[in-house]
């Protein structure tokens, strides 16, 4: 067993009560099944940071989400040793909420505000496993109120728990307009149920006010590497091909994870990714690539 996958353990282990572990196949990614006191059963492919170096391949780990999935675990995902290493609290608070062990708000008892360009980068940088990114539109989920024993009080947590970012409207060749619904993310440690809803449901009156009786799209993607797009689809949206996967240059020690483009753009980075790979100074991999979802507007209801 490796170091990280022993940590990643004893981590869910000491979040909340006993935790089972159950291994399904190794070596390489190794699969692993958890299941807590709650009931909650997540399934884990670890992904060694050499993974790729070696031979490994993406198509082999989506084939061990497959298996996942095979076995009757629906909640699924890979966890990369460099994530774990590079990423700290927030990769073990999305571990937290997964597991059940989270905090809960109700989108209910929350508002939806317009939230300025930087308030929303600051947030996205410390909730989103991939950081900020350039909006047109970002919207915030603020609370009023606290109901009932399931809800976290409300002192302990701060107004915003949750946002979401979109782009402007891009103008297709049928004349309908398209939106990138870019971003979401909750608080560290909240599951806000609803959340997700609320804020689409919000952005998209926004648009149909200004454009009464308009059809519009709202598109996004889905991440393979930590959902399967089961949320979008919950909320109206059809799956609309893939994304393929892009890669990424690590540290050795998994600390730090870079964009490969960046090392033709940022003036930071100045060496091809055939030096860095070939001196050792960095290492290769993927991520899985992503699915793309599409939901109309203007035709039905909003949530």
């Amino acid at each position: 067993m490796r170091i990280f996958e022993e940590e990643i353990y004893s981590f869910l282990s000491a979040s909340g009560g006993s935790v089972e572990r159950r291994c399904i196949s190794a070596p390489g990614p190794s699969v692993f099944v958890y299941r807590n006191e709650s009931g909650c059963v997540l399934g884990i492919v670890t992904v060694p940071l050499m993974f790729f170096a070696e031979g490994g391949t993406v198509e082999s780990l989506l084939a061990l989400k497959e298996e996942l999935w095979m076995e009757g675990v629906r909640d699924r995902l890979l966890l990369y040793e460099d994530r774990w290493v590079g990423s700290g609290p927030l990769v073990r608070s999305m571990l937290q909420a997964r597991m059940g062990l989270g905090r809960r708000v109700y989108a209910r008892n929350c508002e939806v505000r317009p939230v300025n360009a930087e308030t929303a980068a600051a947030f996205l940088e410390r909730t989103h496993a991939y950081g900020s990114a350039r909006s047109f539109c970002r919207l915030g989920l603020f609370r009023m109120r606290a109901t009932g024993r399931e809800e976290a009080t409300m002192d302990s947590t701060p107004g915003m728990v949750a946002l979401a970012s979109f782009s402007s409207g891009r103008k297709m060749n049928d004349g309908r307009l398209s939106y990138e619904w870019i971003r979401y993310a909750s608080l560290r440690g909240v599951r806000v149920v609803g959340g997700m809803g609320k804020l689409l449901g919000a952005f998209a009156a926004g648009i149909m006010g200004n454009m009464p009786e308009t059809p519009f799209e709202v598109m996004t993607y889905s991440d393979e590497e930590w959902y399967d797009g089961r949320s979008y689809a919950e909320l109206g949206f059809d799956e609309d091909g893939k994304r393929l996967p892009v890669a990424f240059l690590c540290t050795p020690d998994g600390s730090m994870r870079i964009h490969e483009n960046k090392l033709l753009t940022d003036r930071k980075f100045r060496y091809s990714t055939k030096d860095c790979v070939q001196t050792g100074a960095m290492v290769r991999i993927f991520n899985p690539g992503s699915r793309r979802y599409v939901r109309l507007f203007g035709c039905q209801p909003v949530l």
